[in-house]
C-alpha cells in the first residue's frame, strides 16, 4: 500500500510541476499579438473582427433555430421545394 501512495504522490508533484511550468512559460493569444510587427498586428485584430462576426452570426442563427419548430439542421435553404 505504500507503494500506491508514493506513486500517487509523485505522479500528482510531476503532473503540478509540469502545469505550473507551462501556465508560466506559454505567452497567451494577446502577448503574441503584441509581439508582432505593426502591420501583422492590424491584420491579426482584422481576423479576429471577423471571426468574432462569424462566430456571433452562427450564434444568433442557433437562437434563432432553438426557438422555431424545425429542426436545427433544416437551413433555410434546405426546404423542401414543392
Amino acid at each position: 500500500m505504500d507503494k500506491v501512495v508514493k506513486a500517487i504522490v509523485w505522479s500528482g508533484g510531476i503532473i503540478g510541476c509540469g502545469y505550473v511550468l507551462m501556465k508560466t512559460t506559454v505567452p497567451t493569444e494577446q502577448d503574441m499579438i503584441n509581439r508582432l510587427p505593426e502591420n501583422l498586428q492590424r491584420e491579426a485584430k482584422e481576423r479576429q473582427r471577423t471571426s468574432n462576426e462569424r462566430q456571433q452570426a452562427i450564434m444568433d442563427y442557433l437562437k434563432e433555430a432553438a426557438e422555431s419548430d424545425k429542426p436545427a439542421w433544416q437551413t433555410p435553404d434546405s426546404t423542401p421545394k414543392a
